[in-house]
């Protein structure tokens, strides 16, 4: 079995992204374009305990990624790109219409997140389902990391919500 994060390395190496040029929606278009997909991230008021989740259109070239509204900006960074881990590592993923889409995104019915909880999770850690998840946190992780390394850590804390408590906190430790 392959080092997941020596596998997570791999991956974000070949991106050959620019971390010096990151915040999160250049980094989402830098994905769509190398992997001729679009790519829309949206924060939904989700069920408790749903952070995230990653669908694929069934009809044209496009993925989405929805993320927990209600966390501080912080956390719907790290979910998007744990989304978008899932989708670098080529995990599965359920597939949706632009009609189930658009009438979902009105309220008239719901997408089916329940169906790709069960996709991906599980108490079992042998089963490759909790793999991904595990996957898919260390490259964001790893992704995290070049952020970091890049000085571009203000833009986990920016640019997605005014509460600016956690950005204040770190500037207070002398992390930014």
């Amino acid at each position: 079995m392959v080092n997941p994060r020596l596998k997570s390395e791999k991956i974000l190496a070949d991106l050959q992204y620019n971390f010096q040029d990151f915040t999160i929606d250049h980094f989402i278009k830098w994905i769509g374009e190398l992997k001729s997909r679009r790519i829309l991230s949206y924060p939904l008021n989700m069920s408790a305990g749903l952070f995230g989740a990653w669908l694929t259109d069934d009809e044209e070239p496009n993925e989405y990624i929805f993320y927990r509204a209600d966390v501080p900006p912080m956390h719907q960074i790290h979910i998007q790109l744990h989304e978008l881990a899932h989708f670098l590592l080529g995990h599965p993923t359920l597939h949706i219409t632009r009609e189930l889409l658009a009438a979902a995104l009105r309220g008239e019915g719901e997408l089916p997140f329940n169906e790709l909880a069960r996709l991906r999770s599980t108490l079992k850690p042998e089963d490759s389902r909790s793999i991904r998840e595990v996957e898919s946190e260390i490259l964001a992780s790893v992704i995290q990391e070049q952020i970091i390394r890049h000085s571009q850590l203000d833009q986990l804390t920016r640019g997605i919500s005014s509460d600016k408590n956690i950005a204040n906190y770190l500037k207070d430790l002398g992390m930014i």
